[in-house]
């Protein structure tokens, strides 16, 4: 009756399964097995388990020495093989059948079809690591906190520049900074309740440098183990452009006030002007106070004059132009000025005609106010360099000078309204060239230069 049972189970079992005796023989094999296979119980014993590829020819090793112990179980995933070649992704269970003394009398191997289950797992694994977000998995430790990283996609190493063996050895606060560092513990309890959570924060790269991200997660139960799924999103370029929409906003807004003003001033300051020339004509006062104020209005004149160029709109006598004849019409321009302090201007370019629209007289204009700059900050007898490349569809300028160069606390702050480093500057040149490269669909950036000075990077579109 028991061996009726057996076979009964056996031959009416969904999955494929063949029995071994104890000489590690087949001595049947089921239906479903034949049907799926191909392969009868004499073809798999005269062929030595043709069902399993040579290259896993060692696994049955494995199950021969279990077979030898005497051990209660072994589970396998692996893959078996069809008489027609396809391969199957299974999972082999092996246990011993004792008869009532106890003694081992024969193995039954079920081998269960588990592809879908793998091609899942695959599908989640694919999904997983080519998302275009980095993804952190973790749990919670046996303190209440959480706990180490147990898995992160491809994303994630490629943001914050860690191995995924280097990031699966941190916690999520060891990657984070600022505020949500103290928060963590706040956020995690959160997250636990089943809310899941959507904040902004700060992680930290292995090189240190500091990226924003905003950081979506939630809780997942998987085999009865409670888990946290974190998505980031690095804003890095996000934040750029709401800065620089910033900026353009209240560049257009100074612009606009700016113009007004100027306009109300320019008027009444003419008339003061002449009125102090014409009073100094009749008075005996030193020629010296009179060259003084006069110095001075002409400086507020010249503010007024620059304010009023910031209120204008974007150029419109715009025309095709050679940038390569442009800057070098400026070198020849300025290195009149940069002798004088035994400096050079060279230009270092192997282009000969760089075709762009423009505007050129504003775009002389900035390449000069650069090129002021840099002679001022340079030490006598210094060599002042202007490189001119093409990068695909775009025109590179690279002036850089070898002075003391910008500090990192003052190098952000350049170009914002009325800031300058210099004692009788106003602090409007470099905002006013910055709108004219804004204008020209270009970009204006200040780099330290390496050992000593500045790097002024310009580009600007060309055709």
């Amino acid at each position: 009756m028991m061996h009726y049972s057996l076979y009964s189970f056996v031959e009416h079992s969904p999955d494929p399964i063949y029995i071994l005796g104890t000489d590690k023989k087949v001595i049947y094999a089921n239906s479903v097995f034949v049907e799926l296979y191909g392969w009868t119980t004499q073809e798999l014993n005269e062929n030595d388990f043709p069902h399993v590829p040579p290259e896993l020819r060692e696994e049955l090793t494995q199950m021969f020495i279990f077979i030898d112990q005497g051990q209660p179980l072994f589970a396998l995933d692996t893959f078996r093989i069809k008489r027609s070649g396809e391969l199957i992704s299974v999972k082999i269970t092996i246990s011993p059948i004792k008869n009532p003394e106890g003694r081992i009398t024969a193995y039954i191997c079920v081998l269960r079809d588990i592809t879908e289950m793998k091609f899942s797992e695959l599908k989640y694994y694919k999904l997983f690591n080519e998302a275009n977000d980095p993804i952190f998995i973790y749990e919670q430790d046996k303190d209440g906190k959480p706990s180490k990283l147990l898995d992160v996609n491809e994303a994630a190493c490629r943001m914050l520049g860690y191995t995924r063996q280097e990031l699966l050895d941190k916690t999520p606060d060891s990657i984070a900074a600022g505020s949500l560092v103290h928060e963590i513990g706040n956020i995690f309890e959160i997250i636990l309740s089943g809310d899941g959570i959507f904040v902004e924060g700060i992680q930290v790269a292995k090189d240190g440098k500091q990226i924003p991200v905003e950081i979506s997660a939630k809780p997942i139960k998987l085999n009865g183990r409670m888990l946290v799924i974190s998505i980031a999103r690095d804003m890095t370029e996000r934040k750029k452009t709401e800065e620089y929409l910033r900026y353009t906003e209240s560049i257009s807004m100074i612009g606009e006030l700016s113009a007004g003003i100027a306009h109300e001033i320019r008027n009444p300051l003419t008339s003061i002007r002449g009125f102090v020339q014409l009073l100094f004509a009749q008075s005996k006062m030193g020629r010296e106070f009179h060259e003084i104020i006069l110095s001075e209005v002409d400086r507020i004149n010249s503010i007024i004059g620059e304010l009023l160029l910031l209120g204008k709109e974007s150029p419109s006598d715009q025309s095709d132009c050679n940038l390569v004849q442009l800057v070098r019409q400026v070198v020849v321009l300025l290195n009149a000025q940069a002798h004088m302090t035994d400096n050079e201007i060279v230009l270092r370019t192997e282009l000969t005609n760089l075709p762009l629209r423009c505007a050129d007289n504003k775009l002389k204009q900035v390449f000069i106010n650069i090129l002021k700059n840099a002679i001022e900050a340079s030490p006598r007898g210094a060599e002042i360099t202007v490189e001119l490349n093409r990068e695909e569809d775009t025109g590179v300028i690279r002036i850089a000078d070898t002075g003391q160069g910008i500090p990192n606390e003052v190098l952000n702050r350049i170009g914002l309204p009325f800031f300058t480093t210099k004692s009788e500057g106003n602090g409007l040149g470099v905002m006013i060239s910055r709108k004219i490269i804004n204008n020209h669909k270009g970009t204006l950036l200040f780099k330290a230069n390496t050992p000593s000075g500045t790097i002024v990077e310009i580009t600007l579109p060309v055709l």
